[in-house]
């Protein structure tokens, strides 16, 4: 009895990290692994066709594809892909787990799979990621899909601001409280009532992930918003957003529509700041249309 309060406790106050190989245990259902420059990188694929490319968001995992990877494998080959530092694939080996290593890194992961071009979407850090990599390998990413995207200056969600702040960036690679988790998985949704269950479970273990918490710090300091690279796609890109997205406000996704030539952006009034997640036949559906005019 002693025991189980204490891993009740260990597990509500999220008290230290959890090893790769029991996570691979507990959420390898529908993955598979594929190793690259030392990382064992977690993959989530259906469907074939044209290679779509999904990349998550801060401390989401490529879970948050899953209704995307439904609705769109009929047509498309999905691959929606843990981004290191988060989730099973934990942070790089070798270096800082910086936005730029990142990048280059999920080109060597494209290259593993045999990708010449392919289609790229990516949610909030990973719509971040996804403009940045479309900058580096323009020849590569044939559409671009950007959603609730980071990009431009803007007060910093708590969530994030934890993981910088001198007095709590220390104490956050320690500890993820469980009430800490539900705010900030309820504050991404529009409507809290359509979070799945399990989905806050999830989120917390991967964010348990050894290493995981150590590196994020380096990621987020290595962010540059408003940067004029922005202003050098040519990709044919499509903007979605949630009207009600607490993190990151509306008015960057007109800021997107506005530097990148051509982009078209649609707006989703009752959704929040991961739309794909949260509805994602509607979403999908404009994804398809675009992907496919």
């Amino acid at each position: 009895m002693v025991i189980n309060a204490l891993k009740q406790t260990q597990r509500f106050l999220g008290l230290g990290d959890i090893p790769a190989h029991k996570l691979k245990a507990r959420y390898s259902e529908d993955a598979y692994y594929l190793h690259v420059q030392g990382v064992d990188v977690r993959i989530k694929e259906s469907g074939q066709g044209e290679p779509l490319i999904l990349l998550h968001g801060f401390s989401a995992s490529a879970d948050t594809w899953d209704g995307w990877r439904k609705e769109l494998s009929d047509q498309f080959r999905v691959i929606a892909i843990d981004v290191p530092p988060f989730a099973i694939s934990g942070p790089l080996p070798v270096g800082k787990t910086t936005p730029n290593a990142v990048i280059h890194f999920i080109n060597a992961v494209t290259e593993r799979l045999g990708l010449k071009q392919f289609y790229l979407g990516g949610n909030s850090l990973g719509g971040y990621l996804s403009w940045r990599y479309t900058v580096y390998y323009p020849t590569k990413v044939k559409k671009l899909i950007l959603v609730d995207s980071a990009g431009y200056s803007m007060p910093t969600p708590v969530a994030v601001l934890l993981t910088r702040h001198q007095l709590t960036r220390h104490l956050v690679k320690f500890v993820t409280p469980l009430p800490f988790v539900v705010q900030s998985v309820r504050s991404v949704y529009g409507d809290s009532s359509r979070i799945p269950r399990g989905t806050i479970r999830r989120y917390q273990d991967l964010l348990r992930r050894e290493g995981t918490r150590a590196a994020i710090a380096d990621m987020m300091r290595g962010i540059i918003t408003d940067s004029p690279d922005i202003k050098l796609i040519r990709t044919p890109t499509l903007v979605i957003w949630g009207a009600k997205d607490t993190w990151i406000p509306l008015k960057h996704g007109h800021q997107f529509q506005r530097d990148i030539p051509n982009a078209k952006l649609v707006i989703y009034d009752d959704l929040g700041h991961i739309p794909m997640e949260e509805d994602p036949k509607r979403t999908a559906a404009d994804a398809r249309h675009f992907l496919t005019r």
